[in-house]
């Protein structure tokens, strides 16, 4: 008998979601993104050219480039999450940008905060125990070894404790009001499949990071159109798995 291994089948329905249905996808994120990314490497590229100059310290000018692509890149991305998640469930296909919805914007972004403040504390106190403890593998020239399992240890606590507070974020974008704990008590009896689908994301994103140093990093041009090319990748599949979330936990639909 195989095992149930939910946490696949969430991850596998919410990848689902971008690869089987690209066109719309494209059409919620795409313009954005590209947006997103053009503001991202004219900033970034002229901030590195700065560096190469020798340029000490932070000027006015990286620093106005540095609040200008946060703006972007925090206004952008509301906009594609509040936009996907209501082309999921509620199958509102946009045309060519998804409609601008500021208030949906501003309460998904509000509550968004408010959890990360919720993880943010225990986040600052599991890393120090943590760090303490592995603080001796520096000690025997273990450092790349260290750090690794310090990153490993450190994250799945908290992608875990995030993907059951999140739970309920994509109901911000719907208009449904929810209290602030509400996903993390509509997933507390599933807690087996939310770790599956910790450790997946966890080693995803670290496979995707090997590859890019290992494969794609010797040269500028390849490093960058890998991590833009992914970077779109996990912001689709990582706003789709709330989504997947929402739907079966908030308003328990199956999994297809």
């Amino acid at each position: 008998m195989e095992p149930d291994l939910k946490g696949l089948q969430i991850f596998r329905h919410s990848v689902r979601q971008v690869t089987g249905n690209l066109e719309g996808a494209l059409r919620v994120s795409g313009l954005l993104y590209a947006v997103q990314a053009v503001v991202g490497l004219i900033f970034g590229l002229g901030m590195a050219a700065q560096a190469g100059m020798g340029a000490g310290g932070m000027t006015g000018g990286m620093g106005l480039g540095m609040l200008i692509t946060l703006l972007v890149a925090v206004t952008t991305g509301l906009w594609i999450a509040v936009g996907w998640h209501r082309y999921v469930l509620l199958n509102e296909k946009p045309d060519l940008l998804p409609t601008f919805r500021q208030d949906r914007m501003l309460a998904y972004f509000l509550r968004s905060l408010l959890l990360g403040l919720i993880i943010l504390l225990p986040a600052i106190v599991w890393g120090m125990i943590v760090g303490v403890l592995f603080s001796g593998l520096f000690h025997f020239g273990l450092g790349l070894i260290g750090v690794l399992l310090m990153t490993l240890i450190v994250q799945l606590p908290l992608v875990f404790a995030g993907l059951r507070l999140s739970a309920a974020l994509p109901g911000q974008a719907l208009g449904v009001e929810s209290e602030v704990l509400a996903g993390w008590r509509a997933t507390a009896h599933d807690n087996r499949a939310l770790a599956e689908l910790t450790v997946i994301i966890v080693g995803a994103i670290f496979v995707i990071n090997l590859i890019g140093m290992v494969v794609f990093g010797h040269l500028m041009i390849t490093a960058i159109l890998w991590q833009l090319v992914t970077n779109w990748l996990v912001t689709m599949v990582g706003v789709s798995i709330l989504t997947t979330l929402y739907g079966h936990y908030i308003e328990q639909r199956p999994l297809v």
